[in-house]
Parts: structure tokens; sequence; C-alpha cells
């Protein structure tokens, strides 16, 4: 009886470590995900990214030409897309990490920004949906109920954030320049882990 249990015991053991090591293969954990976005493969295709965000940071910069960015905010990061489909009724697609990033042009205006807006709009219009590069676009300005701000807070296995002009924050920027204007531009994952 007890060499039944003992065999019991090792035969559930084994299925449990084979279980474990088949779901990190399905499933790889967050060290191997750190691991992958460091890796020179996804710093190629990040390179590639951020040249394709910043050429188009300056094509805003030459075709408004009287936009004087306050700071240009870079964020890339990578993060955990395991489990984000769960409450998703259609997920675009499974997977464990995802790595995107995005550029937000921080300027300031004289006179009413809305008017401001209306003019880039006239002049240089963003893209509707996504561009020939992948990159969506919306244009935003400091309102009574909202405040721009780079959205750079998310839990990410890797991040990096790179600014132009120094490190004052958004809320220095304001005090200093008042009513602030914002050109988000968010880039199309670059990499994923499937």
């Amino acid at each position: 009886m007890t060499s039944l249990r003992r065999r019991a015991g090792e035969t559930a053991g084994l299925l449990m470590f084979f279980t474990v090591v088949g779901l990190s293969r399905l499933f790889p954990p967050k060290w191997m995900l750190r691991r992958i976005a460091v890796s020179a493969d996804v710093r190629a295709e990040r390179e590639a990214a951020e040249r394709k965000l910043l050429a188009r940071v300056r094509e805003i910069e030459a075709g408004v030409p009287w936009l004087r960015p306050l700071d240009v905010v870079i964020h890339d990061r990578c993060v955990d897309v395991r489990g984000s489909h769960l409450f998703d009724p259609s997920p675009s697609r499974r997977g464990a990490m995802a790595c995107a990033m995005s550029a937000f042009i921080i300027f300031s205006v004289d006179g009413d920004p809305e008017d401001v807006v209306a003019e880039i709009h006239r002049s240089f219009p963003p893209p509707d949906g996504l561009s020939a590069d992948g990159i969506s676009e919306s244009l935003r300005w400091d309102t009574d109920e909202q405040k721009v701000a780079p959205d750079v807070s998310c839990n990410a296995i890797w991040a990096r954030v790179t600014r132009r002009h120094g490190e004052r924050s958004v809320e220095q920027l304001r005090l200093e320049n008042g009513v602030l204007c914002m050109w988000a531009l968010y880039g199309q994952a670059y990499y994923t882990v499937v």
C-alpha cells in the first residue's frame, strides 16, 4: 500500500512538473519576457519604430512652423498582455507581450487653443485613423475639465521615457506657459510575443 501511495505521489509530482514546463512554454514567465524585451531582435525593431515616429514628429514640426514644442516625450514600453482579453468579448489577438512606442509633442499657443487646433486641422491635418506607417494621432488641449498629459504610466515589463527638452514636468510647463496643447502619436505594436 505504501508503495502504491509513493508511486501515486511520484506520478502526481511528475504530472505537475510537466504541466508547469508545458505552461511556461505557452505562457512565458515575466523574467523571460523581460529578457526578450531587451534582446537584439527587439532592439532592432524598436530602433526602426523610433525612426518612423521621430520622422513624423519632424514632419509635424516642419509642417506647422509656428509650433514650438516645449517638450517631446517618447514613451517606449513592453507590456504583459496576458489576461487583458479576459473581459473583452471580441479580443483582437492573444499573446504574452506587446511592445509599442508613443510620442507626445507638448506645446503652448498664443490665443484660443480651439482656434489654433482648427488652424492646424486646416493647414496640416492629422491623418484620420492609421497613417501608412501605422501611427494614429490625436490633438488635444487643456480644458477646465481635463488637462493634457502624456500617458506614460503603465505597469510595463520594460519601459523607457525620453524627453527632448529636459526633465520639466507637464505641471511646470503649464505654470510657465499657461494652457498646453498636446499632439499625441501612437504607434502600433512593433514587436509581439504570441
